[in-house]
């Protein structure tokens, strides 16, 4: 497979919604989108982006330009990329997100030239559907009622929580979610806003309420802090903020249940397998973290599931133009599972004029 062009795409939407977690908000929907041309084809990947645009697009250019011209498979497209970055010391941040998107748009042309969906170049019988979870529930939002309802409407399986603004509130939240839906799957996702110690007394708080996971109690980097939370009866998640490398050392020494990969950061496709082909073999559980991204990434997170042994993919059932607006042809969850696009590909198609009347460029 030859590569013709890469493009980038940088799109940045105010969000209507004020969305407040422990250690952020988010004033926008933003990424930037990539476009390869391959033999004629075109495919489409997200670079994950969540300070400045243009920062990622002109990663995804530079390194775009690495592969440009060369004819490879997928796979030796994002060694070559990846070398150029170890090279210099970027084995995470944005030059990781700018690989993973397009590594993305590579795999979407492979599939579409070789008639396959994603999934099925790492399986040989990928699952047709995979189980789904409102991701997130936001305090910030308004009141939480009218979002569990709606998350329910939206035939979801469970929902993330997002927590971090103290133990007790975090509880009070948690519980109040837990009452109204007694058998839901239900995340609480700090963000890493708690330290050690803090993250320790708030596992005990919540022991009672039977979550599935506690998604990063503590930073994705304070693995001193994770370790801390070892048989405190409350399933330890994490992964959504750690690049190519930073998983094996955490699934080696026990430190989370639960992998929670963003195929938009993580290295890409390729990378988030991986990790769910490690996860299944340890015996852990897999979740693919997909958050505020947009369609692609819930795309091909659906692929990478149907390929592995998957808790559930988190899939949001709140405005977001960049997963509402992009496609038109994401599935819609129904009775706790979504199916997954059999499209080649990633399965979805991208509204081009969208692109271009939303792009900064």
């Amino acid at each position: 497979m030859k590569v013709e062009s890469i493009h980038a795409y940088p799109i940045r939407i105010k969000a209507k919604e004020r969305l407040l977690g422990g250690t952020f908000s988010y004033s926008s929907y933003q990424t930037v989108l990539v476009k390869a041309v391959c033999d004629g084809t075109e495919g489409w990947g997200e670079a994950m982006t969540r300070f400045e645009p243009s920062a990622t697009e002109a990663m995804v250019r530079s390194l775009g330009g690495v592969v440009t011209g060369s004819d490879f498979a997928v796979r030796e497209f994002w060694n070559t990329m990846w070398k150029e970055l170890r090279i210099r010391g970027h084995t995470r941040g944005v030059g990781v997100e700018a690989l993973s998107g397009i590594e993305m748009a590579l795999y979407d042309c492979y599939g579409k030239l070789e008639g396959e969906r994603v999934g099925a170049f790492f399986a040989k019988n990928p699952s047709p559907r995979v189980k789904v979870f409102a991701g997130s529930l936001f305090r910030s939002r308004g009141p939480i009622r009218p979002q569990v309802e709606a998350a329910k409407a939206k035939g979801m399986l469970g929902a993330k929580v997002k927590i971090g603004f103290g133990v007790e509130k975090d509880t009070r939240t948690l519980g109040e979610v837990r009452m109204m839906w007694p058998d839901g799957l239900i995340v609480a996702d700090a963000n890493g806003a708690y330290d050690g110690r803090t993250a320790e007394k708030a596992c005990r708080a919540f022991s009672d309420l039977g979550l599935a996971w506690f998604e990063e109690p503590v930073l994705s980097d304070d693995l001193a802090g994770y370790s801390l939370l070892r048989g405190h009866g409350v399933k330890i998640g994490a992964g959504e903020s750690w690049f190519v490398n930073d998983f094996e050392m955490p699934m080696a020494e026990g430190l989370v249940q639960v992998l929670e990969p963003s195929v938009s950061r993580c290295g890409g496709i390729g990378v988030e397998m991986e990790v769910a082909r490690q996860a299944s073999g340890r015996h852990l559980g897999f979740s693919p973290m997909t958050g505020m991204n947009s369609a692609l990434s819930v795309a091909a997170s659906l692929q990478v599931a149907s390929a592995y042994p998957t808790i559930a993919v988190e899939f949001n059932p709140f405005p977001n133009p960049l997963q509402t607006d992009l496609v038109d042809d994401l599935p819609e969850p129904t009775n706790g599972s979504v199916r997954v696009p059999t499209r080649p590909g990633l399965g979805v198609a991208v509204d081009e004029r969208y692109v271009k009347a939303h792009s900064s460029k």
